[in-house]
């Protein structure tokens, strides 16, 4: 059932995390250096020299977390694992935004007290917006849970 609301919610939320998998979380300069964080690497820069480090496990989350989300939509008619499901992936999303939390403090304990300009990315905010919608999907489904539950008892 794609019109439920809970349905529409976790479709936005697949939409909004594949939309964080191609777009940048944080950029920052230090003096002659410049960082980028993505959802697939940490790229350092300074002046000619280059160093990458494969964040891939961030793109893989993000990934199992789109496909999980699809697949909780199509789980309507077994309420109960779908709100399991949801948790499940809510908490998942919580660590997606973790490892970009820690990823940033890494780069920052890295440079020490050097002067930092920053600028956080949309994917960045993505998984918070997925994780609110995800949130209220959840809660829409403990209602239609509810629902039905308060049926049965009357028959």
């Amino acid at each position: 059932m794609i019109q439920r609301i809970q349905s529409i919610l976790l479709l936005i939320s697949a939409l909004i995390l594949s939309v964080c998998l191609f777009t940048p979380a944080w950029e920052a300069t230090s003096g002659g250096t410049l960082i980028q964080l993505n959802s697939f690497t940490l790229n350092v820069t300074h002046e000619t020299t280059s160093t990458h480090k494969n964040l891939f496990y961030i793109a893989g989350l993000i990934a199992i977390s789109i496909l999980l989300t699809v697949f909780i939509i199509f789980k309507y008619k077994d309420r109960v694992l779908q709100m399991r499901l949801n948790m499940m992936n809510t908490i998942l999303i919580c660590l997606i935004e973790g490892l970009y939390f820690w990823h940033i403090r890494e780069v920052k304990t890295f440079l020490g007290t050097a002067e930092i300009t920053e600028k956080f990315g949309l994917a960045f905010y993505m998984p918070l917006a997925a994780l609110v919608l995800c949130f209220i999907a959840g809660k829409r489904i403990q209602k239609d849970e509810e629902l039905v539950k308060s049926v049965d008892r009357i028959r």
